[in-house]
């Protein structure tokens, strides 16, 4: 407004110039009009340059002090959220002395607000924790959190579940770290979940009061535990800084929800499969249209775990390692011979020669990142001791003559020395002759359909089997008592201890 009048005062002053100017440049005599009008101009060109002066100078000093007072208003605001961040910090291990039950009640203050105010939103944010298997979902816990949250100027500032967080419009971070600590296979997790009401500016402060502490919030759950995935899914205002957390600094396969403000991250449960005298175990069918021989039991709606999680940290590992050697394997010009150590194939693996596996040094375990079609070659473990051979095979395994063989030297079947852990399809659709197998065979997810001929003596699962040709299945004393774990990566889950704690915050 200042500036809009200036601009219009000059306006008028250089208007009013020019119109003198011409009125004396027209009448008297010649020598007065110059003497005259020249001493005129003059004096008015003085008047409209000091004006001009005088304009620009309120100009500039009315632009500054106005910019100063928004960027004084920005620094005042940005103290106080500062200041407010700090003080809920401190507030934190005020809360947790409480809640842990280290302490009866705290008092504590906020310091001077001038702008903003503090309250206490008990419905702020909850927790809920499933233990999640193939075909079922059990809610384990499920509680509010609540938050203590400063709300200014420039920025929201909250206290939740042991962390802070800071909210810039819709978007949130975190500030400090909340109270989940995952170790190893151990997560431990004191909940921490505030009530109260109210909201307070000025110099808010109040007292810490526990309500509930280190109440067991899973009593229901044995550990170690058995089996599935715990779930932990946190909705809140602040779940942004929440997932920044989780992906940043803790463990866990966490995703994100925008769509519901929520974060899920998910924790494995590594299962362990035992055989023993069942030769044949199916999710889903068995069907035997063509000759078939059992000698075993059969398990049928039987629930396993895919081998998919495993194989694909196997993979993960094997390309971290540059040690790994797949050079044998890949060449089909003669035999291939493999001692103790992890090979590692990149891609489809077919083989039209033999193998021969020598595990009297160690183990040997042969990851394939892709399908594995050995034809009708054979894989034989050469030695005698007790050394096994492990496949991770992602994709299929396939074979395609009576030839095809993969066992071990020795006259007696020992199928506990190969282990094969697949990811797809087991004698994808074979129609002649598919081999011999002296192995635990593990293709939870394969849907085997032959009208072939194929001998298995170990130990076969599968999703379903449906025989149009001839297999026979015998049992190998060898497998009793082995067991596998059918989990992978770093997200495993073995012990959870999750306790629940309250504490009532009252603003005065």
């Amino acid at each position: 407004m200042i500036i809009r009048r200036l601009v219009a005062c000059l306006i008028t002053a250089v208007s009013s110039g020019e119109s003198a100017a011409r009125s004396r440049s027209t009448g008297g005599r010649a020598a007065e009009r110059e003497s005259k009008g020249w001493m005129s101009d003059r004096g008015q060109s003085e008047l409209v340059g000091t004006v001009l002066i005088l304009g620009l100078s309120m100009a500039v000093i009315g632009t500054s002090v106005g910019l100063g007072g928004v960027a004084l208003a920005d620094l005042v605001s940005t103290a106080e959220a500062d200041n407010a961040e700090n003080g809920l910090s401190q507030l934190s291990s005020k809360v947790s002395l409480v809640a842990l039950g280290d302490a009866d009640s705290q008092r504590f203050s906020l310091g001077l607000m001038r702008e903003g105010t503090v309250s206490v939103q008990p419905e702020t944010g909850s927790i809920t924790i499933s233990n999640v298997t193939d075909d079922s979902r059990d809610e384990l816990f499920n509680s509010s959190l609540g938050a203590i949250v400063y709300t200014g100027e420039s920025r929201e500032v909250a206290y939740q579940g042991g962390g802070i967080w800071t909210k810039h419009g819709d978007n949130s971070s975190l500030s400090s770290p909340p109270e989940y600590h995952y170790r190893g296979t151990t997560l431990t997790l004191p909940i921490i979940q505030v009530t109260g009401e109210g909201a307070i500016g000025g110099r808010p402060s109040g007292r810490i009061t526990p309500v509930d502490v280190a109440t067991d919030a899973v009593p229901d759950v044995s550990t170690p535990l058995e089996t599935g995935r715990i779930e932990v899914k946190i909705q809140s205002e602040y779940y942004e800084g929440w997932y920044e957390y989780l992906t940043e600094r803790s463990e866990g396969d966490t995703q994100i929800y925008h769509t519901n403000n929520t974060v899920v991250s998910t924790l494995t449960v590594p299962e362990e499969v035992i055989f023993e005298d069942t030769v044949l175990s199916v999710q889903d069918s068995y069907d035997a249209r063509g000759s078939t021989d059992i000698d075993g039991e059969i398990e049928d709606n039987a629930v396993h775990r895919s081998a998919d999680s495993l194989i694909e940290s196997k993979i993960a590992d094997a390309k971290d390692d540059g040690s790994i050697d797949s050079d044998c394997l890949n060449d089909n010009t003669g035999p291939c011979d493999l001692s103790a150590g992890t090979y590692f194939v990149d891609g489809e693996l077919t083989r039209s020669e033999n193998v021969d596996i020598d595990t009297s040094s160690g183990n040997v375990t042969i990851i394939v990142n892709g399908t594995m079609d050995i034809g009708g070659s054979k894989v034989t473990v050469t030695d005698d001791s007790a050394n096994r051979t492990e496949y991770y095979i992602k994709g299929s395994f396939r074979a395609n003559s009576k030839n095809a063989y993969v066992g071990t030297a020795d006259s007696g079947a020992e199928a506990d020395r190969n282990i094969l852990l697949i990811g797809d399809q087991f004698l994808d659709d074979s129609n002649g002759n598919a081999g011999t197998y002296e192995a635990i065979i593990y293709a939870p997810d394969a849907d085997i359909t032959t009208n072939g001929n194929a001998a298995i003596t170990g130990s076969l699962v599968a999703n379903s089997l449906d025989v149009g040709g001839t297999i026979d299945i015998k049992h190998d004393a060898s497998v009793d008592g082995t067991v596998l774990q059918i989990a992978g990566g770093d997200n495993l889950l073995t012990y959870l201890h999750v306790s629940h704690n309250e504490v009532r915050v009252d603003l005065n």
